[in-house]
């Protein structure tokens, strides 16, 4: 969620402060979309008894980590995030967890975000951040950099916001192509993936994803 802008005047997310009131204000919004993270956890292809080993990226205060934990009882989870506040608010949340769960902060613009984790992942998720990012490009890297992260039989799984396509936003980014999901979803199997798909949508937010054979 606390995903370092190109220009990152719009949130402080070095700020306990400023943290601590966004949480605040985002958590009603938050609680309404449980059932969709739920839904993003359950996408997840394997049995709900299975030892997994699982990335949340850009995971924040680690709603999305709770909902995986909680459908998958012997996960670990490494919550990744750029935030050394949002961090704090997780290890508090996440307190019931013990060791299962483990924290790493990378900035998602550096391409060698991905070379802080060791082994790699059953499942990288992610929910309402690598929109964050902005730029179309940097997305595309960011897909390319998790495909590596991620074990044969695994998958990422992002539930995000996007543009719509629509010869509006055709003519606003002549010359470059649009974070849209049909776009998203090429950028997947370009870095890597053997298949990707949307798994649902409504409007301008979506949870989609990338499979490894």
């Amino acid at each position: 969620m606390a995903i370092r802008y190109e220009r990152d005047d719009e949130h402080q997310w070095n700020s306990k402060e400023y943290v601590d009131q966004w949480i605040t204000e985002a958590k009603p919004r938050d609680e309404r979309r449980v059932l969709l993270l739920q839904r993003l956890a359950g996408f997840i292809p394997h049995p709900q008894d299975a030892a997994i080993r699982v990335l949340d990226l850009g995971g924040g205060y680690g709603l999305v980590s709770q909902q995986v934990l909680e459908r998958f009882p012997k996960a670990t989870i490494v919550l990744h995030d750029y935030s050394e506040p949002m961090f704090e608010h997780a290890r508090r949340n996440l307190a019931w967890a013990g060791d299962r769960m483990s924290y790493v902060k990378a900035d998602l613009f550096d391409p060698k975000w991905n070379k802080v984790f060791g082994e790699q992942f059953d499942a990288v998720v992610s929910a309402i951040a690598i929109h964050n990012v902005r730029q179309p490009a940097r997305i595309r890297g960011i897909y390319h950099e998790i495909f590596p992260l991620v074990k044969p039989g695994g998958c990422f799984l992002n539930y995000d916001r996007m543009p719509m396509s629509t010869p509006a936003l055709a003519a606003q980014t002549a010359g470059e192509e649009p974070a849209i999901l049909e776009n998203q979803l090429r950028w997947l199997r370009e870095g890597g993936f053997d298949a990707s798909d949307c798994l649902w949508k409504d409007m301008q937010v979506a949870i989609f994803g990338g499979f490894r054979a």
